[in-house]
């Protein structure tokens, strides 16, 4: 009796326990648990993923497309597809998850037409080798509208750029970005591609306004690179969008720097749009900022044997800025990858009433200016720091203003310009912005390019999606960002004697080391053969003399 009741309770417990299990299987697709140890939290799902299924009305479908030839030879496939389960597992049912093989039911010629990248791979298979066409792409479907991300092979920038696609398929279309170009030799084709490239990459419809025109309303955010060919009739444009409720970015300058017929400077006096921001709430000062932080400029000098050659300055009017020296709160400044500065202008806060002010970016506490005369050419190295005595501190870089901002033209007539549109009149009651103000008209353009700086583009992208969308988009973006150039050490003199000292080490010291180690080695192995032949010597003498006694009581007892 006691052995069937028995039976029955380990019946029982075995039932439920299978139940258990169906059910954990069922809601696995509304709930997930992730253990996430790395020091940001940049393997856990954001909350701008865990909360991207309150913005979509219908279901969104997304498939993985992934040849099973790449998913069997590489790490990155099995991640990424349990990356997109995590998101389907937290979106409440509104993201559902397909995995396809493009190669099996023809669904390779599809692949295709929805804009999947394939890529060449090298296959080896029983001493065969041969070339594959592979996918890894993700297809996002809402509703008709598609949103491709061609080729993926890591979960980096995965989390970003599938949020941002699910976003443009659901509101079916991209945000914009106006770029306006203020200085007057400079062009949007000419010198800012790696940012182009940047802003298409990270989901934005880059269009160019040309300055004196209204920017268009659709404008997501508003990017002003430079300053010093706008004039008021421009800068009306300007606070007329802001009037309104736009968003914008200015890299701007204070100083004007001439790079291509020689190197000199001047500062901007009555500049339209510098007046028009301080009146924001941020003044740029006529000055340059240099500091200790700094990157190496190649500049072209007269060669000894005749003709040119290219010598490599440690140059202070390039700033490096500092992750210590960045707001830690802010997410578009927390986890920024770097940001190197290029002649830049100190700013200063003004506090305005109704205005949020932060300071963003600052320089190092060994940071001084340039006033009166503006040394610049390698040549004039010995002037660099002549006002360094007076000036050493540390100054704002880039600042952002937030709230209602008082119109810069409010109260006076419009600007006009001969052969041009009227201007509209402002709006009676403005709205609420946000605008970001970086003290470098230059960090933008390809210069960044020759001083390995291509994260400037990177954070004129993340600062649109942070001017435009709040903290929670731009956060998924910069996590897990670092600089991974070796630049801890600020000090020239000290990083000279440290790079001295690492050759000393390498070429020296660990070679010699390891030449005693071998040595010291060599003469405890010989120590022990002869400490162990010793022993076997005592050893067999020994028995020697055990042995003779015993023949002998032998021989006597005989």
């Amino acid at each position: 009796m006691e052995q069937n009741i028995r039976k029955r309770r380990s019946l029982v417990i075995l039932l439920l326990t299978l139940a258990v299990i169906v059910a954990a299987v069922l809601v696995t697709d509304r709930f997930s648990l992730r253990l996430d140890f790395s020091s940001d939290g940049a393997n856990t799902l954001s909350k701008a993923s865990r909360q991207i299924y309150k913005e979509i009305p219908e279901q969104v479908r997304l498939t993985y497309y992934i040849s099973s030839a790449l998913a069997d030879r590489h790490p990155g496939p099995r991640s990424i597809e349990g990356f997109l389960r995590s998101v389907a597992a937290a979106s409440h049912g509104k993201i559902a998850v397909d995995v396809a093989d493009p190669a099996s039911g023809n669904k390779e010629g599809a692949a295709q037409s929805l804009g999947l990248s394939a890529q060449r791979m090298q296959i080896v298979e029983k001493n065969e080798q041969r070339v594959a066409l592979v996918y890894s792409g993700i297809v996002v479907q809402y509703l008709g509208r598609t949103q491709v991300l061609p080729f993926v092979l890591s979960t980096d920038t995965l989390e970003y750029d599938l949020v941002k696609a699910i976003k443009a398929a659901v509101a079916d279309k991209k945000p914009v970005a106006s770029i306006l170009i203020g200085d007057a030799d400079k062009s949007l084709a000419n010198d800012f591609q790696t940012l182009s490239a940047a802003l298409g990459k990270s989901g934005w419809d880059s269009k160019e306004v040309r300055p004196g025109d209204e920017v268009p309303p659709d404008s997501s955010v508003l990017i002003v690179l430079g300053n010093s060919g706008l004039d008021d009739y421009d800068s009306y444009r300007i606070d007329a969008y802001l009037a309104s409720g736009g968003r914008a970015l200015f890299a701007v300058r204070g100083v004007d720097v001439q790079i291509r017929q020689g190197l000199f400077a001047s500062p901007l006096k009555n500049d339209a749009l510098l007046r028009a921001l301080e009146g924001y709430g941020i003044k740029v000062d006529r000055e340059l900022a240099l500091d200790a932080s700094s990157l190496t400029a190649p500049f072209q000098v007269a060669s000894p044997f005749g003709g040119q050659a290219v010598s490599y300055v440690r140059y202070p009017h390039w700033v490096m800025t500092r992750p210590e020296y960045r707001d830690a709160k802010n997410p578009l400044t927390a986890h920024c990858e770097g940001l190197d500065l290029f002649w830049p202008s100190p700013l200063e806060i003004l506090p305005k009433s109704g205005v949020e002010a932060q300071a963003l970016v600052k320089s190092t506490p060994k940071a001084w200016l340039q006033k009166e005369r503006f040394a610049l050419a390698p040549e004039e190295a010995s002037q660099y720091a002549a006002e360094a005595g007076s000036t050493t501190g540390q100054y704002v870089l880039a600042a952002s203003l937030s709230g209602v901002l008082t119109p810069a033209y409010a109260g006076k007539a419009p600007p006009k310009r001969e052969g041009a549109a009227v201007l509209p009149a402002l709006p009676q009651a403005p709205r609420a912005s946000r605008i970001l103000v970086v003290g470098s008209s230059d960090f933008a353009n390809d210069l960044m390019t020759i001083t390995d700086s291509a994260f400037n583009a990177s954070f004129v992208a993340s600062a649109a999606d942070w001017l435009s969308s709040g903290e929670d988009l731009v956060s998924i973006k910069t996590r897990g960002s670092r600089d991974s150039r070796l630049s801890k050490v600020e000090d020239p003199n000290l990083r000279a004697a440290l790079i001295s000292l690492t050759y000393v080490v390498n070429l020296f010291l660990v070679p010699l080391l390891v030449l005693v180690f071998g040595l010291a080695r060599s003469f405890r192995r010989k120590r022990l053969a002869k400490d162990e032949a010793l022993l076997r010597a005592g050893s067999q003498a020994g028995s020697r003399e055990i042995e003779t006694p015993a023949r002998e009581t032998k021989e006597g007892g005989e």
